[in-house]
């Protein structure tokens, strides 16, 4: 068995705890088994146990084989001297701490068929490790830890903004800046997106919001995307006034080759979702400072109902007309992934920073009120019977396969414990 299967099965106690003894022959009883350490050092500390007829408190360290010990040079390390109890599967060799003295050594064995959920889940192929038991699993316990995993999201992308913030002087408006036009570029265009966003920060661009055109002048100018040859009125109004903001602001446009539209719906083309980008920015002058209030998912998708400009209803790109008049307005899927990945999390964090309780709710509330994404990960854990409600839940599923299903990370999982621990099913 691995050794995190050891400390996992010694931090539960799904071993025998009778009749334990050490090599010298003292029984012994485990008290306490101590408290996990992640950082060096020995395996658990604040242990208590019982040895013969005395009580130890100290640290236990956990070996498949003692003889590993040694290879581990802990007999050399002041950090090991308080251990109380070395804890394997195979006793194989004395060990001494590094004053001499022996070390109790004490053998576990937990039940075969828990060793063999371990290795079913450890050795799976599927997608989902525990895909063939999860159902099994009731579904409170999922609920419950589906819940812990949505908190583990938000803290995780909390970091990710805290990097922003640094960078930016603790300025949420220019983070929110960022983090909002990188994900108008919904993937495929995420980063040429960013890179837009750099080169325009937010108070440049505020101080044009009145005007629309000035406004598409710099994103469209930015962005490389008014090097063409089409001289159409509209066109031709957006290149001289960005040929003067960018003669003004010392501008350098980006590489407009970086945008992609491959396997992208015409609806989702970068000049699009641009032109979208544009109008908001138009339409609210203090876009983080309105966000930032609002209480209601109503008055969010308020926020974000706005249409590019009236030359993309006949347009996708420059310069080209398209046969079909269609407004391009922004849709509620386009909404509800800005408001999972951009607004929630930007408040989350930014109630962090400001110690607002009412803040971090809210932004919980904006995922509890958004209906579960769907895509081919939700969809998998679907076939699980793990049917997601909200938009909170089905965040949590993408972090569990990303971050513990791909890694087979079973035993920090509270479903793959579950499991393995022999509480799901009886086996027969």
């Amino acid at each position: 068995m691995s050794e995190d299967f050891l400390q996992f099965i010694w931090s539960v106690g799904l071993y025998s705890p009778a009749n334990l003894k050490t090599d010298g022959g003292e029984p012994v009883e485990i008290i306490s088994p101590g408290i996990r350490n992640r950082d060096s050092g020995p395996d658990f500390y604040n242990a208590k146990i019982r040895i013969g007829g005395t009580v130890w408190a100290g640290t236990v360290e956990i070996h498949r084989k003692s003889s590993e010990w040694n290879l581990h040079g802990h007999q050399h390390d002041n950090a090991y001297s308080n251990v109380i109890l070395h804890v394997v599967e195979k006793n194989d060799a004395v060990i001494t701490r590094k004053n001499g003295e022996t070390i109790p050594c004490v053998e576990i064995h937990c039940p075969e068929n828990c060793k063999q959920r371990y290795l079913e889940l450890s050795e799976s192929v599927q997608f989902i490790p525990c895909a063939g038991r999860i159902a099994k699993v009731e579904p409170f316990k999922i609920l419950f830890w589906l819940n812990r995993i949505a908190a583990e999201r938000m803290e995780r992308k909390t970091a990710e903004i805290a990097v922003l913030m640094n960078e930016t002087a603790n300025d949420p408006e220019e983070v929110f800046h960022r983090v909002l036009f990188r994900y108008f570029g919904f993937s495929i265009n995420a980063l040429p997106f960013e890179i837009l966003a750099r080169s325009l920060p937010a108070n440049l661009l505020r101080k044009y919001s009145s005007s629309l055109t000035s406004i598409e002048a710099l994103l469209f100018g930015q962005a490389g995307l008014l090097d063409i040859d089409t001289e159409d009125e509209y066109s031709f109004n957006l290149k001289s006034e960005y040929r003067f903001l960018k003669n003004k602001h010392n501008l350098a446009a980006m590489d407009g080759s970086l945008w992609k539209y491959a396997r992208l719906r015409p609806v989702n083309f970068p000049t699009i979702r641009i032109a979208q980008v544009a109008a908001i920015l138009n339409k609210y002058q203090n876009l983080w400072e309105l966000f930032v209030k609002l209480e209601n998912i109503k008055d969010v998708y308020g926020i974000f109902d706005v249409t590019a400009s009236e030359y993309w209803d006949s347009h996708y790109v420059f310069g080209k007309t398209s046969p079909q008049l269609l407004p391009k307005r922004l849709g509620k899927n386009a909404v509800d992934t800005l408001i999972i990945n951009v607004l929630s999390p930007m408040i989350f964090a930014y109630s962090i920073y400001r110690g607002n309780e009412a803040l971090r709710e809210r932004a919980i509330y904006f995922l509890e009120s958004l209906p579960a994404e769907s895509n081919s990960i939700v969809g998998e854990w679907i076939k699980c019977d793990v049917k997601p409600d909200s938009a909170l839940q089905s965040q949590a599923l993408l972090h569990l396969q990303a971050e513990y299903c791909t890694g087979k990370r079973c035993l920090k999982c509270a479903v793959g414990k579950e499991i393995i621990q022999n509480t799901v099913e009886t086996d027969t």
